[in-house]
């Protein structure tokens, strides 16, 4: 049984403890990829392997997210801002404009193209040794972008993704429900 605060939300609850683990292990493989270089693999297993540990950062950080909600990540945000800022004022948030929207939501879907990228490569021409780094750090700028992106779509973008993993139940389906039962509608 989960305890609840003030505001309804899980103090000490499951996913609170699932997602700040996922937070945690989400910054594990920026800070260690360069170390697969160093393993006794192939250039393409250490490669593949450098991939799929990227890329479980991300997920990771993903699942964070969905299950500590928007104002954990908010709170987050603003003691991260307030440690650079040295204790100065941070401005409260802007509303997004569409540009930025966009321009978020593109970095975000251009995150994931170096994984194709190095998997074509893999495909077409075996890898060599000395390309090995070369090719951890175009998925380091994947994640750099994967970054960036969420930073710039900042909160709204989470109230609305949070709604997509949500069930909305029988009663919140609402006039889908009518048109997808046979017969006539009411």
């Amino acid at each position: 049984m989960d305890e609840k605060g003030k505001n309804g939300q899980e103090t000490n609850g499951w996913k609170r403890r699932l997602g700040l683990g996922l937070l945690v292990y989400s910054f594990v493989p920026l800070c260690t990829v360069q170390f697969v270089a160093f393993l006794p693999l192939s250039a393409g297993q250490a490669v593949t392997f450098g991939a799929v540990y990227i890329g479980s950062g991300e997920l990771a950080c993903l699942a964070a997210v969905a299950l500590l909600g928007k104002p954990f990540i908010e709170g987050v945000k603003r003691r991260i801002k307030g440690f650079f800022l040295c204790g100065r004022e941070t401005a409260p948030p802007r509303h997004i404009g569409k540009a930025r929207h966009y321009t978020g939501i593109a970095m975000l879907m251009a995150s994931f193209v170096p994984y194709y990228i190095v998997l074509g490569l893999f495909i077409f021409s075996p890898p060599k040794p000395s390309g090995l780094r070369g090719l951890l750090f175009l998925l380091l700028a994947g994640e750099g972008l994967f970054w960036a992106g969420l930073l710039l779509l900042g909160g709204e973008f989470w109230a609305r993704l949070k709604k997509l993993f949500e069930w909305p139940g029988r009663d919140g389906v609402g006039d889908l429900a009518d048109v997808a039962r046979p017969g006539p509608n009411p």
